[in-house]
Order: structure tokens, then C-alpha cells, then sequence
């Protein structure tokens, strides 16, 4: 990619991501043009990092420190990353993969031992970025440049960060929520892992929206761990504890909207009666919504990152500059009817849904429609 598009799809954080929403996509077209958050930054300059003292010829050994493989966006956005340095053999001559299982302790001992092996440049997805900062810092003091992708560490001791905009996602959630509800109403955060940064700079901006309506109040925040079977479980709790009181719900991701869905469904909820829902990527949710009535935002977070990832590490690599938030577009769609004052677009759910396809497809995967993750394989430098 070159340094051109580079720019187009910068994001600064503290951008205005509500007036993201002015212009509408093409009618039942996903939007292809640049990010929103770029277009509508109010910023006159963007950041970008000098990354000359790391240019070094190839080809290169490339680390990958993974938080684990939970759910599976992160299946897909692993094999997003693993198609992407196939494609660059001549580039890469060794892509190493660790995985921590969601463990800070194992994450910290895999960084070490991925600088140990001497590899050119980390690419880590922090399980925590509390835990895992004091690591991080230590390979950039080594010289080794580091590329955060999709969970970033507490400091900005790092070289670039690929991601999809967290802020955007938890105020266009919280926005459209206050809108549906006229204002008034009470809403459940079903928040994704506590201490991971994607739910966390989530959580914090759709706070703040939600502070700005004096008759909006959070009920309570719970942490599904980005599952629908944890989801169902703290949901249930939330419906036995508050019953009708929920208005709505806050849902930092798809991955645990399906079991919040299925929780009120259980409860005797009937098609239209189960109260509006955000939701992200994952097909699940979009056809339980189609077929229950479900008031329903979808702002996509693309597990595609994966695979940008390393081409941003090779940009670095070769001393290009690079933005310090690099951040790719998000689809954002509606359930018929539901658009509200400043959450408008053509993009209907319909439009994304793939009804006969699996609950846990990632619709935002940007792998192909003959991809099936179960029996995926990809002949990577390894």
C-alpha cells in the first residue's frame, strides 16, 4: 500500500466521529471511500511517525505476539495475517506465531522470547494493556519496532497502532442507543474483556455520550469475555435483576450479542419486544435481529486488520513513514427503520446478513466467500 493511502486512512484520537455519519453510503451499497473519521477530522495536521532508523534490507523475520484465539474474530484476523505474509515471500522469509491464551504472564514471556530469537519487528494484539506495556517497551528500547494491532498497550511506546476506531464505535453505539430512547431510558453495557483496550476505549466514549443525557442512566456494566455463552449468562442475571426496566443495550461487540438476544428470548420476550441492541462483524446477531425484530446498529470492526498489519510492518521495515494510529473503514448498517437524527445511512442490516451462512461468520473478514476457517490453510513463511 503506498504512502498515499497511508494518509487517507489516518485517525487521531478525540476525533468528532459523530458528524461521521452526514453523508449516507450509496443505497444498499457498503461504503468503500475513506474512513469517515478521516474525512471528518477537525484537525489541520496528522501524526505520523519517522521510521528511518528501522529501515534495514530484507528479506525479514517477523514475530507475531497473539493474545490468544477466544472467539472467532480472532480466528479470522489471524488467518487475515497469515494470507498477507504469504503474499509477500519475497519479503518475509519467517513469520514466527505465538499464541498466549489470553494469559498476560505467558504474552510477557512469548515477547521475550520472540526479541530473544532476534526478529526484525513485532507485531503484538496486547491481551491487556495494563500487563503487557512494560514488554512492549522493552523490545522498542531494544530496537525492535513495534506494530500493535487491534489491542494496543497503556503508553505510546510503540510504533504504529492498526486498528478499526474504538471511540467511533462506543459513541455511534451510545448515540443512536440516546436517540432510539428519545433520551429517556435504561440501558445495560455488555461490555467485551475487562483491562483489554477494545473494550475499554469503547466503554469510555459512549460514557461520555451517555453523560449528556440527564435522563439516560447505565444500569450496570458487565464483561462477556467477547462470548455469546458469557453473554447469555450475564444477561439472564441483568433480566431476573431489572426485567422490563432495560430500555437497551450496549453491546461493545457481535461476538456476545447473540447470547444478550437469546437471554431475552428465553425470557419470554416476544418479535419485537426485545430492546434495541448494538452489535459488530458477526452474522449471528444480524439474523437474530432480521428474525426477532431487534432494533439493531452494527458499526463493523474488521478482523481484515490482521493482514494490514503486515503491511504496515513492512512500510516500517523499509523506512517509510507511517501514521501513529492507522485505522481501516467500518461498515455501519441499521435495521429497517431505525435510522435516528445523527445515525443515518442507506445500509440496512439485510444488506449484510448472509442468511444461510454460519452464526459465527465474520461478515467484515475481507477473506473471500469461499473462506470457511475451519478448513483453512495457507502455505506462509514459517
Amino acid at each position: 500500500m503506498s504512502l498515499f493511502s497511508n494518509r487517507r486512512t489516518v485517525i487521531l484520537s478525540g476525533i468528532a466521529a459523530l458528524a461521521a455519519m452526514a453523508i449516507p453510503a450509496l443505497a444498499g451499497q457498503p461504503y468503500t471511500g475513506a474512513p469517515r473519521t478521516y474525512l471528518y477530522n477537525p484537525d489541520t495536521e496528522v501524526c505520523f511517525k519517522d521510521t528511518s532508523q528501522y529501515k534495514k534490507d530484507g528479506p525479514y523475520t517477523i514475530g507475531f505476539s497473539n493474545a490468544g484465539l477466544g472467539d472467532s474474530w480472532r480466528v479470522v484476523m489471524l488467518h487475515s495475517l497469515q494470507t498477507a505474509a504469504a503474499k509477500n515471500k519475497d519479503k518475509i522469509k519467517k513469520l514466527i506465531i505465538t499464541d498466549a491464551g489470553h494469559d498476560d504472564a505467558k504474552q510477557v514471556a512469548d515477547i521475550q522470547d520472540l526479541v530473544s530469537r532476534g526478529v526484525d519487528l513485532l507485531i503484538v494484539s496486547a491481551n491487556t494493556q495494563q500487563a503487557l506495556d512494560p514488554a512492549v517497551s522493552q523490545a522498542m528500547d531494544a530496537g525492535i519496532p513495534v506494530v500493535m494491532m487491534d489491542r494496543r498497550v497503556a503508553s505510546d511506546n510503540f510504533v504504529t497502532f492498526v486498528t478499526a476506531s474504538d471511540a467511533m464505535m462506543g459513541r455511534l453505539f451510545a448515540q443512536w442507543i440516546a436517540e432510539k430512547l428519545n433520551g429517556k431510558g435504561n440501558v445495560i453495557m455488555l461490555a467485551g474483556q475487562a483491562g483489554s483496550s477494545p473494550s475499554e476505549n469503547r466503554e469510555k466514549p459512549a460514557r461520555e455520550v451517555f453523560a449528556q443525557y440527564p435522563g439516560i442512566k447505565v444500569l450496570e456494566t458487565v464483561y462477556s469475555d467477547w462470548s455469546p455463552v458469557k453473554g447469555k449468562q450475564v444477561m439472564q442475571a441483568m433480566i431476573s435483576k431489572y426485567g422490563k426496566d432495560i430500555n437497551a443495550v450496549w453491546s461493545a461487540h457481535g461476538l456476545q450479542t447473540p447470547g444478550s438476544i437469546e437471554a431475552f428470548i428465553e425470557a419470554g420476550y416476544k418479535d419485537g419486544e426485545i430492546p434495541p441492541h448494538t452489535t459488530a462483524d458477526v452474522n449471528g446477531p444480524l439474523q437474530l435481529g432480521i428474525q426477532h425484530k431487534v432494533p439493531m446498529l452494527e458499526v463493523g470492526y474488521p478482523p481484515a486488520m490482521g493482514g494490514i498489519s503486515v503491511d504496515v510492518a513492512l512500510q516500517v521495515l523499509a523506512g517509510a513513514p507511517v501514521p501513529c494510529i492507522y485505522t481501516i473503514n467500518s461498515q455501519i448498517a441499521v435495521s429497517e427503520g431505525d435510522n435516528t437524527p445523527s445515525i443515518t445511512t442507506d445500509l440496512r442490516l439485510t444488506d449484510l446478513v448472509v442468511p444461510k451462512g454460519a452464526a459465527d461468520m465474520l461478515i467484515t473478514g475481507g477473506m473471500g466467500q469461499d473462506y470457511d476457517p475451519k478448513t483453512y490453510t495457507v502455505d506462509y513463511p514459517q
